[in-house]
């Protein structure tokens, strides 16, 4: 989610091209997104300038004066998230009981799926990893 947060960030500046102007935000659930969110914008909650209003929605919205564009996930993206969480989830059960050779291996295939699925969530183009919603003209 924080590989999410920094594109949903980045999409949003790009769409919303601040000047000078002081970037505030709002994001619907605290996630790990919010990580990725504050790497990629600046904005954070112990500073103000990053608001968490727990509607459940996946979305992120920028302001400077005047304008602002709302960034989300939708749910295709969301899901290919939840394949990778699901699968850690099935791996990790009884991870304490396992001997160190099966958590080697299971550790393995998580990060194999990792390997996969980061590069998707960098390189799709924002129109399919992606809802915008508002905002102005591309820069």
């Amino acid at each position: 989610m924080s590989t999410l947060g920094g594109r949903l960030g980045l999409a949003a500046l790009q769409y919303l091209a601040p000047g000078s102007e002081a970037v505030r935000g709002t994001f619907g659930v605290r996630t790990c997104a919010l990580d990725g969110i504050a790497e990629a914008t600046g904005c954070r909650e112990e500073d103000g300038t990053m608001r968490v209003l727990h509607d459940g929605r996946h979305a992120l919205t920028l302001e400077v004066p005047g304008r602002s564009i709302t960034v989300g996930l939708p749910e295709a993206t969301l899901c290919r998230a939840a394949t990778y969480r699901d699968l850690c989830n099935e791996l990790e059960a009884g991870w304490e009981s396992l001997l160190a050779d099966e958590q080697q291996k299971r550790r393995a295939v998580m990060d194999q799926t990792l390997d996969r699925l980061l590069p998707q969530f960098w390189n799709l183009p924002d129109t399919t990893l992606l809802t915008i919603e508002g905002g102005s003209d591309r820069v």
